[in-house]
């Protein structure tokens, strides 16, 4: 891991309407790593996870106060154009959604969107390559043509993340990507994972603190919309320095 970070947020706050989701959050993201988001349910993970690309300005009555910069960049700032910073950072959903298009089109989409390949046989690389990274090119390559909602559900979040990866992001946002695969299809995704994070920032939020302890960096651990605690995975698994994460991390609530 880089130790420069990725992102750096500084007295984040979140609200949607009156309800306040997040309160001051300061955190730094490492680049080219992964970094796990864990905490019962409602405590703000996903609420800081859409911070890094905006989503919660999708949402009605969301307002998001602080600071956050990518790269020394400020990303709130009137000057940033949401679009282009989802291009560079990517996102997959807890529940895979393939556009309603063929499996070479779903891929194919935000290249086409963002003018990243300016010819037939560049496009063709681009889905290859990206499909390839996915580890789902050896499984698809004959039939691209076909839906990609008739793929398995393992291999829908493969093509999902196919997709983020096609418009060559800088990261790779996860929100719990592996919650309605089975366990063979949850091993191959946290494989994908392991092999992505030398060269993408990826931030997961996850449920499974198995999965963040085998997977992760970094971990922190939020309740009530604030961030607890945030070290590195192993030490803060085995010797957490506040006792809600202890007493989460070993089932006492959650």
């Amino acid at each position: 891991m880089s130790d420069a970070p990725k992102f750096r947020c500084r007295s984040v706050s979140v609200h949607y309407g009156s309800f306040q989701a997040l309160h001051d959050i300061d955190i730094d993201i490492m680049d080219r790593g992964v970094t796990a988001l864990i905490g019962p349910s409602g405590c703000g993970k996903s609420t800081l996870l859409r911070v890094f690309n905006r989503m919660n300005d999708t949402i009605a009555g969301a307002r998001v106060t602080g600071s956050v910069s990518m790269d020394g960049q400020d990303i709130l700032g009137s000057g940033i154009d949401p679009v282009s910073l989802r291009a560079r950072v990517g996102m997959v959903f807890q529940t895979p959604v393939p556009f309603p298009k063929s499996i070479y089109d779903n891929v194919a989409y935000g290249p086409r969107l963002h003018g990243l390949a300016r010819t037939r046989a560049e496009l063709d690389a681009v889905v290859e390559n990206s499909l390839r990274r996915a580890g789902l090119w050896d499984e698809v390559s004959d039939r691209l043509s076909m839906p990609g909602t008739g793929l398995s559900g393992g291999q829908q979040q493969r093509l999902v993340l196919a997709r983020a990866i096609a418009v060559d992001p800088e990261v790779i946002l996860m929100d719990e990507p592996a919650s309605s695969l089975d366990p063979i299809a949850t091993a191959r995704l946290e494989a994908l994972i392991e092999a992505l994070k030398a060269r993408y920032c990826i931030i997961i939020v996850t449920h499974s603190m198995a999965q963040a302890a085998r997977i992760s960096d970094r971990t922190a651990f939020l309740h009530q919309g604030r961030l607890i605690e945030y070290d590195a995975t192993d030490r803060l698994f085995t010797n957490p320095s506040d006792t809600r994460t202890q007493d989460y991390i070993t089932g006492r609530f959650g």
